[in-house]
């Protein structure tokens, strides 16, 4: 490829105001990408906060990774576990789907299940409590 075509399609790009630019013709594959990085300054007010009390439950079972959460193993199955059910350490409470992989979500200790944080089909971050425990 001859580098004034080059050349100019960077020219091309810049003048667009373009991130991000692919050609390909019978000269050749072309592909531009624009690095931005954005930087800003912020000025931060040194504040006091009273100390918050943790978000997350002590007493909780948390998702093991990111993905869809289900309280069956089956659509039309019953749930799992509902609030008063005692579990123990081991047994199957939930199912977890990451990329089309349908993961168990199990106990890590013995209690009783007190809430169900998340409804069936949520979303689940990495960490986020799922249920709460009681003893």
């Amino acid at each position: 490829m001859d580098l004034s075509r080059v050349e100019k399609l960077v020219k091309m790009m810049q003048e667009a105001d373009l991130s991000h630019l692919e050609i390909e013709d019978d000269q050749g594959h072309v592909v531009l990408d624009k690095n931005i990085t954005v930087a800003s300054e912020k000025v931060v007010e040194q504040q006091t906060f009273e100390k918050q009390p943790s978000q997350t439950p002590n007493n909780s079972i948390n998702a093991p990774f990111v993905g869809t959460f289900y309280v069956s193993e089956q659509p039309d199955k019953a749930p799992l576990v509902k609030p008063g059910d005692k579990v123990k350490a081991g047994q199957l409470i939930g199912i977890i789907e990451a990329m089309k992989m349908m993961n168990e979500v199990k106990s890590e200790v013995d209690g009783t299940i007190d809430k169900i944080l998340v409804s069936n089909g949520d979303t689940v971050e990495y960490d986020q409590p799922l249920f709460t425990l009681k003893d």
